[in-house]
């Protein structure tokens, strides 16, 4: 009877779209402030404790070997999964459970965008036509959220390279 090969790339990249989601609901529950302090920064860490997770979990499953490709492929896969997960939940929560909801982020948002520009001493009429864009455009839009999944893609593509190098293990070529 041949062992189930386990992909850890599936299932914790299914584990890490759940603990998006969850994470994003706390911001929610927290409030527009939440979704734009700090915290929500630590957010950026979840998917990668997943992905080094996944990749030891599958090294394990590999009986302690596993090589760069395979490594990089079951990382990747995490990032990919998870992410996905977590951007179809975004779309859902501010385009259909609570638009308004989404319209006070973008509020809160151009006033802080404001208050930075201010800062870096931008041209009142930069200031204006930023906060007005903000304002006026959707960034949830399913053309956006899947433009920002995308770009999201190359970095967490760029994080799977390094994991997986930290990773993996390669089989000696001679057992004693």
């Amino acid at each position: 009877m041949e062992a189930k090969k386990t992909n850890a790339g599936l299932t914790y990249g299914v584990i890490l779209g759940l603990a998006l989601i969850i994470f994003t609901l706390i911001l929610y529950l927290g409030g527009v402030k939440w979704f734009v302090s700090p915290f929500a920064w630590a957010g950026f860490c979840i998917p990668v404790v997943f992905a080094v997770i996944g990749g030891v979990k599958q090294k394990k499953a590999n009986g302690g070997y596993l090589s760069f490709s395979e490594a990089l492929k079951t990382v990747f896969l995490v990032f990919v999964i998870g992410t996905l997960i977590s951007t179809l939940f975004n779309y859902l929560l501010f385009n259909i459970i609570d638009v308004p909801f989404r319209q006070a982020l973008a509020q809160e948002t151009a006033v802080i965008q404001e208050k930075m520009m201010r800062r870096f001493g931008a041209p009142e009429s930069s200031i204006e036509k930023s906060v007005a864009d903000t304002l006026s455009g959707n960034s949830y839009s399913i053309s956006k959220i899947l433009l920002s999944y995308a770009f999201g893609l190359i970095l967490w593509f760029l994080l799977s390279l390094i994991i997986a190098a930290i990773v993996k293990k390669s089989k000696p070529e001679f057992q004693n």
